[in-house]
């Protein structure tokens, strides 16, 4: 029997209708002769409603007991999901991220995975069981507390489980069609992308296409396993499918993504500290789910410079926590109103023309803007940034060939 791996995300099973959709989905394809393997997220917004809560208490709750808070949502989805198809008639088994084995560091709120054990999937899929996972979560053996692994998880736990288990598809769903060339809400001209490497999806999601977690294409290259970005709205209908790498010499252009309410920060530290500074800022982001984009560590007589940009609401507690750090160290420049752009494809650095086609469309005050062989980048305003991703798509995108 295919052995197939599901992800539902939080849209999908936004409600008590929506979860009985998903069921009878996953029903039919039991009985088409599948072995289904089923990883969820919390409820639509539930998640958000949690954070919520818990930052009404304290503006900065413990990143433990945030964990424990966090990691219910996506168990009180799997366990409604089990519920529903118990009334199909479909036998099947809940299991929070510790019961299937997933194994993580002891980072909390942004976890990586170091193993999957997966003893317990494959029992149940054995006895003929769907086994539903609570997405986004796992525990670690060192410490042995509930670790999440980053807003978006659910889709990194669906492609390690698929790696891990060797599954022979997987099938991500969420609440759009597929990858576009770019958000559709910012150009009605963005259409969906059908195929996609690895490499550049993984760009796209680390620079602002929220519609994958970043480390999960990473994850998937690694391993080889292809997967689709399908619609949780339209079950049947064809998505994007994310596998390999490009394979032609010429340049191409495949999508372009963007970031809102970025800041840059520039801070002064002495020569010894310069290089650990940006060790500690790397470190300090990946802790609260996020990695600096534009970071550069500049001399500046007998001072260096490290500067970087940032989500803006981590600005001011990083700030503070590098001060703290670096007590001669000092906060020279703070810019918010900023965004980010980034085309993704391949081919760039051979490609001077590119590069050129793309300043020429980008505004003149442009803070910053780096090329290499596969990604463009450039921050501008955030007052000009829907409008230069219009004007770079409707170039590259909407032109005829």
């Amino acid at each position: 029997m295919p052995l197939i791996v599901q992800k539902y995300g939080g849209t999908s099973v936004g409600s008590l209708n929506h979860i009985q959709s998903v069921a009878s989905h996953v029903a039919s394809g039991v009985k088409a002769g599948n072995s289904l393997i089923i990883t969820i997220s919390a409820m639509g917004e539930q998640t958000d409603d949690l954070l919520a809560m818990a930052k009404k208490l304290n503006r900065k709750p413990p990143r433990r007991e945030l964990d424990m808070l966090m990691s219910a949502g996506e168990r009180i989805s799997a366990s409604l999901l089990a519920i529903a198809l118990d009334t199909l008639g479909i036998p099947s088994v809940s299991l929070t991220g510790s019961q299937c084995g997933i194994l993580t560091d002891e980072t909390h709120g942004n976890a990586r995975i170091k193993k999957i054990l997966g003893d317990r999937v494959r029992q149940s899929i054995a006895e003929k069981k769907v086994v539903i996972v609570a997405g986004f979560q796992g525990v670690s053996p060192i410490t042995r507390e509930i670790t999440t692994l980053g807003r978006g998880g659910t889709d990194l736990s669906a492609v390690a489980i698929a790696a891990a288990l060797q599954a022979d598809k997987c099938q991500l769903y969420k609440d759009v069609d597929g990858v576009f060339t770019t958000d559709p809400r910012v150009c009605s001209g963005a259409r969906i992308i059908r195929t996609l490497s690895w490499n550049s999806m993984t760009a796209l999601a680390w620079n602002g296409a929220n519609v994958l977690h970043p480390r999960s294409a990473h994850l998937a290259a690694k391993f080889n396993i292809p997967f689709e970005i399908r619609s949780s709205i339209h079950l049947d209908r064809e998505g994007t499918l994310i596998s390999g790498a490009a394979k032609v010499e010429s340049p191409v252009f495949e999508a372009i993504s963007y970031r809102k309410n970025m800041t840059q920060l520039d801070i002064s530290v002495s020569a010894q500290n310069a290089n650990v500074g940006y060790a500690f800022a790397v470190d300090w982001l990946w802790q609260h789910g996020d990695a600096p984009q534009f970071c550069q560590v500049k001399r500046q007589g007998s001072e260096h410079s490290l500067s970087l940009l940032m989500k803006s609401e981590l600005s001011s507690d990083f700030a503070e926590e590098f001060c703290k750090t670096f007590t001669s160290s000092k906060v020279t420049n703070s810019t918010s109103g900023l965004g980010t752009i980034s085309l993704v494809g391949h081919g760039f650095q051979q490609s001077p023309e590119s590069v050129k086609t793309v300043s020429e469309l980008i505004p003149v005050d442009t803070i910053a803007f780096e090329a290499t062989n596969t990604l463009i980048g450039t921050c501008v305003n955030e007052s000009d940034l829907t409008s230069t991703v219009a004007a770079l798509h409707k170039q590259l995108f909407e032109k005829p060939v």
